[in-house]
């Protein structure tokens, strides 16, 4: 069955245009109008009236979708979400989907009842199949904050993952560690690929890529301890520095540290990745890449706004990273 992804096609515009052309045809051009009907006539298209007609009577709520909802990190970015929603009569519907793919599709199916007006996913954890039927609806519009899918292009904000981590490299570089290992988070999670990509690519450009030790974590504090023992405990290969995916793994990786009597920073250097709120709390305070978490919840939330009332978005929104230095770093024992 064609989509309006078929219809876009034909008609040389972008999907965002055809629904414009469908649901407001006031907000295009005549010229346009023309341009879709035709390609909808020409790929046999046939738009969901029912549908549509549907969305004319909003639920006024936005779907978030988040793979952990115990992940602290996720606080700051709802709180962002809920801002702009209120200011704009939305409510946010916060939906844990525990990587399970029946929980996903229960909240995807509250679209097309009409229960929900759009979903914010901040996970890419979700059966592809779900999304890409969901995006090829003129009624479920769908916005990604943080992560992406290499292969189904949605409007995202996000950061850059590969540059936020060369600085923290180049930075444990510059105080002359050599030997830095990296605790990543799933070795399949397309942010996680980006940030190790990042770490082997500026070793690399150091000279250092004979050193570069990667351990996989899932982002949580238990996963950091364990893997943190495992480079620690090996004295023959002992790193200077680790760099972690997350806070939360970092400071497990202290908590490791502690107990293997090893000072932080004066035997190891710890550079941590969010800048959740513990990480300034704990002992030592820890080093750690800030994202513009409240920020990406307000930028995401607006972006989806503007797409349901039929406006043109910059579909890839950036968001800067920065380099907060706390003192679980130093420059490495002689």
């Amino acid at each position: 069955m064609p989509t309006i992804k078929d219809v876009a096609k034909a008609a040389g515009c972008s999907t965002a245009t055809v629904s414009r052309a469908l649901a407001n045809p006031e907000k295009v051009t005549e010229a346009t109008r023309q341009r879709v009907a035709r390609a909808i006539a020409e790929v046999g298209y046939a738009p969901n009236v029912a549908a549509r007609n549907l969305r004319r009577a909003e639920s006024r709520t936005i779907v978030t979708l988040l793979p952990d909802i115990s992940n602290p990190f996720f606080s700051e970015i709802i709180n962002g979400m809920e801002e702009v929603a209120h200011q704009a009569g939305y409510q946010v519907l916060i939906g844990d989907c525990e990587r399970d793919p029946a929980r996903a599709e229960a909240y995807f199916n509250l679209l097309p009842t009409n229960q929900a007006d759009g979903i914010i996913l901040l996970t890419s954890d979700i059966p592809r199949a779900l999304v890409s039927h969901a995006d090829a609806r003129v009624d479920s519009p769908l916005v990604m904050a943080c992560e992406s899918f290499s292969d189904i292009d949605l409007p995202t904000v996000a950061i850059d993952n590969y540059q936020a981590t060369a600085h923290a490299i180049d930075y444990l570089v510059s105080l002359g560690h050599e030997r830095i290992a990296s605790v990543s988070g799933p070795a399949d999670n397309p942010i996680c690929c980006d940030r190790t990509l990042g770490y082997r690519d500026t070793l690399a450009a150091r000279g250092l890529s004979g050193s570069a030790r990667v351990v996989e974590g899932d982002f949580g504090f238990r996963s950091g301890y364990q893997q943190g023992l495992a480079l620690l405990e090996d004295t023959v290969a002992r790193p200077s520095a680790i760099f972690c995916h997350s806070d939360e793994m970092a400071i497990g990786v202290l908590k490791a540290a502690r107990q293997l009597g090893i000072g932080v920073p004066e035997a190891l250097s710890v550079v941590g990745f969010d800048n959740i709120g513990f990480s300034e709390y704990c002992e030592p305070e820890l080093t750690t890449v800030s994202q513009p978490r409240h920020e990406i919840g307000q930028q995401a939330m607006r972006m989806l706004l503007s797409i349901l009332a039929g406006e043109g978005v910059v579909r890839r929104q950036i968001l800067s990273t920065q380099l907060i230095v706390r003192k679980s770093t130093g420059r490495p024992a002689d």
